[in-house]
């Protein structure tokens, strides 16, 4: 019990219990994008509570974690692409997204191993899609939507995928095990700070959107 605790007390695990239970006491269920970056959070949650049950009883994570980063990664881009100026061509994104997490699932990768190639796939098309967007609506001078809290939102996971996607990139344990100073390995490092990223501006998100609620 011990040990579990341990696993679960770690900073980033607290992190995301703290910013799911901020989520839940200021969103509401009936707006629908509150309501997706509730279970965005959840999804997050559970892979932490789950990954640490399984490493107490020293159980392999990842079939765990390649779903929730389908689940993730699907969940972000259903977000992005209702906010996007042109609707159709993303949401076919997201579907072709999921056709092939599901068959990199079942037919390429395997559940035995992590399926680093959808993590990079799923983030490099959020990526894409977020600077079409952006560059549209610049072009536009639509600057509404660059100060909106919308803006916010959808910038979060922008950094995450992008760090993380050039660790999985690699694929290689040279590149996640090098140390950058001291004891810290460059994995450990580029995966809080892009972490700390991506709660930092959920949380601003959340807080602009209570004030907005309480506002009302």
């Amino acid at each position: 019990m011990v040990e579990f605790i341990y696993q679960f007390s770690k900073p980033l695990k607290i992190l995301v219990l703290l910013t799911l239970l901020f989520a839940l006491s200021s969103l509401k269920w009936k707006n629908i994008t509150h309501r997706f970056l509730l279970v965005i959070l959840l999804v997050c949650f559970f892979m932490e509570l789950t990954n640490s049950i399984l490493l107490f009883y020293s159980k392999s994570i990842v079939l765990e974690s390649t779903i929730g980063a389908i689940l993730h990664h699907g969940l972000w881009l259903w977000l992005l692409a209702r906010n996007a100026v042109f609707q159709k061509t993303a949401f076919l994104l997201l579907y072709a997204f999921l056709l092939f997490a599901i068959a990199s699932l079942l037919f390429i990768d395997g559940t035995q191993k992590f399926n680093y190639y959808t993590f990079v796939v799923g983030a490099f098309l959020y990526i894409i899609i977020f600077i079409y967007e952006s560059s549209y609506r610049l072009r536009k001078e639509s600057f509404d939507f660059f100060l909106s809290n919308t803006y916010i939102l959808l910038t979060a996971p922008v950094l995450f995928f992008f760090g993380l996607s050039f660790m999985f990139g690699f694929n290689s344990k040279n590149v996640t095990s090098f140390l950058l100073f001291g004891h810290i390995k460059l994995y450990t490092f580029i995966t809080y700070f892009v972490n700390i990223v991506y709660y930092s501006l959920i949380n601003i998100y959340i807080y602009r959107e209570k004030k907005l609620k309480n506002g009302e």
